[in-house]
C-alpha cells in the first residue's frame, strides 16, 4: 500500500506493522515518517496533533448518542453531513469522524460516554488513528474511507463549534467544568453587566436572549459569575418554560471563550447611561496610538484584505462566494460563523466589513466551467466558478487494465459509433468545458449488458462523482433544475417519457441542454438566471423510441447495444477488479488523455447510425407515419402530384387514431420528406387549398380545372 499521498498532502503519519494498530518504535508520536519511506509501509496511522486533525471515535453508539445529545451535539447529523469524512473499521455500532483542528487538545474518554475525543496526549504529543489501507487486527480487513457524498479526506471540515465546546469543557479527569476567567482579557464590571442584562426582558426573542448570554460570557471571560447572571435573568422567563440549567450550560460552553464574536461585554455595559467620572481628560500625547495599537491596526487591515480577496459577491444570487472552496454561502450568519475567528478581536463582523469595503469584488452570476479558474468571463459577464479541480493524477494502465477497457468498448458492434464515443470521452478529458453539441444515447432491451457502465460509470470516473449528475424523468419535469448548477456530466437514466407528447416536450428541453451555449437555472427559493453551458450529456434507455427525434436531428448519436448480459465472472472482472478499484479513475484519465481527437469536431452533428434512423421512425407521430408510408408507396391519399389538404386530413382521420386538423396536415406536407409547396386555386365557383408534392414545376402555374382533372384522374380533361 502506498501511503505517500497522505504525506504529500501535508499530514504526519507513523508506521504500523501488518495487522497491528499500535506503533512499535521510539518517538513515533513526535516525528512523521518521511515521504520516500511511506511507499513501502504495511500500515500507517494519522498523527493528529502534528497534522492539524482530530477524531471523534465512537465505540458504543447507544451510549454516545444520548451523551452527545445532552450536550447539544447531534451525532446522526454529523454522520449524515454531505461533507462528512469517516474511517470505517467494518464493526457494528462504531464510527470515527475526522475533522480539522488547528490547536491540539488533550485526548479524553469521558466515563459512560461510549466515545473518545482523540488528538494529543497531556504533553501534547500526537495520538494516532489507523489510516485506510491498514489492516484491522480483528476483522483482518483493511480500514476504508466513508462519509458523505461530497466527503474528501483532502478537504476535512473544521470541528463543529458545539463539539469543540464539549471538548474544551472537560477537565483533567474528563469531567465537565466551566472555564476560569481569562487573565489576559479585561473583565467588565459585574454590577454594570447585571444592570444592563436586567434592562432586557427575559421574554425577548431567542436571538436577543442568546446575544445577552454571549455578551455576559465575553464580559466575564466565560466565568461562573457571568453564567450566574444569565441563569438568574433567564429564570424570570414567563412566556415559555424555563430552559433549565443543563440547556443553559450547553449553550454557555459553546460560546467563543476568546472574545472573537461581535457580542461583547463592553457593548452590553455601554447600554447603561454614562456617568460623569467615565469621561477622563485625554492629552494629545495620550491620544497618539502606541506601537502595539499600530501593530494591531496593521494586522487588522491584513486580515480584512484577505477576507475581501477571498469572498466575492454574486449579484444574481445575492450571496457571497468563497474562491478557495468554490462554495456559495447560504446566509450571512454562515459567513460570520466561518470567518469571525480569522479576524482580530477588534474587527467588526465579516459581513459588515464586506458590505462597507470599497475593494469588495462583485460578479454577475454563478456558473460551472471545468476549464477555468475561480472567476471567469463569458460574453461580457463575469461568473464565479463552482468547479474545483480534485481529479486524480493519470495512471498508465497495465496490460490487463488496457485489455478490460478495450473489451468493454468492443461490446459496441458499430465500429464508427465506437470510435466516435472514444473520441467523445477523450475530448471531455483533453478539452474540459469546451461544449460538445451532440450526445450519445445507447438503448437495449437487455438489462445489465453494459450500457449504463459505458455512459454513466465511465464519465463519472472521468469527471468525479461530485460533478456527475443522474437525472430521472421526474427531475426533468420539475419546476426547479438547480441540480444542473455544478454539473459537468448529466446522465439521463432509463430515458423515456410516458406519452408521445411528453417525449416531444422532454426531448426539446434536453436538446437545448445539449446544443445551447447558455442554460437557464431555476433554483428553489431563489430567482432564476442564465449561465454558460459547459456540461455534456449521455443517456441510456431500454426503449427504441426513447427520444422524439427525426431524420434531420443532429444532436443524438444513437446506438442499439446487442451485447449479451454480463456473466457473474465478467461483472467481477470488470467491476470488482477494475472500475470499483482505486486506480480506475487515474487509469481512464490516462487512456483518454492519450486518445487522438484530431478529427473530432465538438460542434459537428452526431454520427448517422441505423439505430438513430430506426428511433426516428419509432418516435414518429402516427398521422405523420401514415402519410410517410403513403408518400413512399405512392398510395392514397398521396397518389397524386397535388392533393387537397382537407381531403387528405379526412383520409387520415378515417384510418388513424390520430385526428389531425387540415392545417396540421398542410404543415406536415410542406416539410421533409414531402417538401411540398402550398397551392390555392379556383374551379368554377369553388376555391381549394392544397399542396404540390411531386412535379412542382408542372403544377405551379396550372389552372384550377387542370388540377381538379388530375386529382379526379380524368386525364382526358387535361389540356
Amino acid at each position: 500500500m502506498n501511503f505517500r499521498e497522505f504525506v504529500d498532502h501535508g499530514w504526519a503519519i507513523c508506521a504500523l506493522d501488518k495487522g497491528s494498530k499500535a506503533p512499535r518504535y521510539a518517538n513515533w508520536n513526535i516525528k512523521s515518517i518521511p515521504a520516500n519511506a511511506a511507499e513501502g509501509l504495511d500500515g500507517a496511522g494519522l498523527l493528529h496533533a502534528l497534522s492539524g486533525t482530530c477524531a471523534l471515535d465512537i465505540d458504543a453508539m447507544d451510549l454516545a448518542r444520548p451523551w452527545l445529545a445532552e450536550r447539544g451535539v447531534d451525532i446522526d447529523a454529523l454522520l449524515a453531513d454531505d461533507r462528512a469524512v469517516t474511517i470505517d473499521s467494518g464493526r457494528h455500532g462504531r464510527a470515527k469522524l475526522l475533522f480539522r483542528m488547528k490547536r491540539p487538545l488533550r485526548t479524553f474518554k469521558p466515563k459512560g460516554s461510549g466515545l473518545e475525543l482523540r488528538c494529543a496526549t497531556a504533553e501534547l504529543k500526537s495520538v494516532h488513528d489507523a489510516l485506510p489501507g491498514s489492516i484491522h487486527p480483528e476483522t483482518k480487513k483493511p480500514y476504508a474511507w466513508g462519509g458523505g457524498l461530497l466527503g474528501d479526506w483532502r478537504d476535512l471540515q473544521a470541528i463543529p463549534a458545539a463539539l469543540l465546546a464539549v471538548w474544551r469543557g472537560l477537565d483533567a479527569d474528563g469531567a465537565e467544568t466551566l472555564p476560569e476567567p481569562q487573565a489576559e482579557r479585561p473583565r467588565v464590571d459585574l454590577v454594570k453587566l447585571r444592570k444592563a442584562a436586567f434592562k432586557h426582558s427575559p421574554d425577548c426573542e431567542y436571538e436577543e436572549w442568546i446575544r445577552v448570554a454571549m455578551q455576559l460570557h465575553d464580559g466575564t471571560g466565560g466565568a461562573q459569575e457571568g453564567f450566574d447572571i444569565w441563569k438568574d435573568w433567564s429564570s424570570k422567563i414567563t412566556r415559555a418554560p424555563y430552559p433549565g440549567e443543563a440547556v443553559l450550560k450547553s449553550h454557555w460552553l459553546s460560546f467563543d471563550s476568546k472574545g472573537k464574536h461581535a457580542a461583547t461585554g463592553a457593548a452590553l455595559a455601554a447600554e447603561l447611561p454614562a456617568e460623569a467620572d467615565e469621561f477622563p481628560i485625554v492629552t494629545a500625547a495620550e491620544a497618539a496610538p502606541t506601537a502595539s495599537q499600530v501593530a494591531d491596526m496593521v494586522g487588522k487591515k491584513a486580515a480584512i484584505d484577505a477576507l475581501v480577496k477571498r469572498l466575492v459577491f454574486v449579484s444574481s444570487a445575492d450571496r457571497y462566494f468563497d474562491i478557495e472552496t468554490h462554495r456559495l454561502y447560504p446566509t450571512d450568519h454562515a459567513i460570520d460563523h466561518m470567518f469571525t475567528p480569522m479576524l482580530p478581536r477588534s474587527a467588526d463582523k465579516p459581513t459588515s466589513l464586506l458590505k462597507f469595503s470599497r475593494e469588495r469584488r462583485t460578479v454577475d452570476g454563478l456558473a460551472f466551467h471545468p476549464g477555468e479558474g475561480a472567476i471567469f468571463d463569458f460574453q461580457g459577464d463575469s461568473f464565479a466558478n463552482g468547479y474545483r479541480n480534485r481529479l486524480p493524477e493519470p495512471l498508465e494502465p497495465t496490460a490487463l487494465e488496457l485489455e478490460k477497457i478495450t473489451w468493454l468498448f468492443d461490446r459496441i458492434d458499430d465500429q464508427t459509433y465506437r470510435a466516435w464515443l472514444l473520441q467523445f470521452f477523450a475530448h471531455v478529458v483533453q478539452r474540459p468545458g469546451v461544449k460538445i453539441k451532440s450526445a450519445p444515447l445507447i438503448w437495449s432491451e437487455t438489462q445489465g449488458n453494459g450500457k449504463t457502465t459505458l455512459l454513466k460509470q465511465i464519465p463519472m470516473l472521468l469527471v468525479g462523482s461530485a460533478y456527475s449528475k443522474e437525472v430521472t424523468f421526474s427531475l426533468l419535469n420539475s419546476d426547479f433544475n438547480d441540480y444542473l448548477l455544478n454539473a459537468w456530466h448529466v446522465n439521463l437514466t432509463e430515458f423515456r417519457a410516458g406519452t408521445r407528447g411528453e417525449r416531444e416536450a422532454t426531448s426539446k428541453k434536453i436538446e437545448n441542454w445539449i446544443a445551447d451555449d447558455v442554460i437557464s437555472i431555476h433554483p428553489k427559493g431563489m430567482p432564476g438566471y442564465t449561465m454558460p453551458n459547459h456540461m455534456f450529456l449521455t443517456a441510456t434507455s431500454n426503449k427504441d423510441d426513447a427520444a422524439a427525434i427525426d431524420n434531420n436531428d443532429r444532436k443524438w448519436a444513437v446506438h442499439e447495444l446487442h451485447a449479451p448480459q454480463f456473466t457473474p465472472n465478467e461483472q467481477r472482472w470488470i467491476y470488482n477488479e477494475f472500475l470499483l478499484g482505486p486506480r480506475a479513475a487515474g487509469v481512464l484519465r490516462y487512456y483518454f488523455l492519450n486518445t487522438s481527437i484530431a478529427d473530432f469536431v465538438a460542434t459537428a452533428r452526431a454520427p448517422e447510425t441505423a439505430a438513430r434512423t430506426a428511433m426516428a421512425r419509432a418516435s414518429t407521430a402516427l398521422d405523420l407515419e401514415l402519410l410517410i408510408g403513403a408518400f413512399e408507396e405512392i398510395a392514397a391519399p398521396l397518389d397524386r402530384d397535388i392533393v387537397v389538404t382537407r381531403e387528405v386530413a379526412d383520409h387520415v382521420r378515417r384510418h388513424c387514431v390520430a385526428k389531425p386538423s387540415a392545417d396540421r396536415v398542410g404543415r406536415m406536407l410542406c416539410q421533409a420528406p414531402f417538401m411540398g409547396e402550398p397551392k390555392q386555386w379556383r374551379c368554377g365557383e369553388s376555391r381549394y387549398r392544397g399542396v404540390i408534392i411531386r412535379n412542382h414545376a408542372r403544377w405551379r402555374n396550372a389552372s384550377g380545372p387542370d388540377i381538379m382533372a388530375h386529382i379526379s384522374g380524368d386525364t382526358d380533361l387535361l389540356v
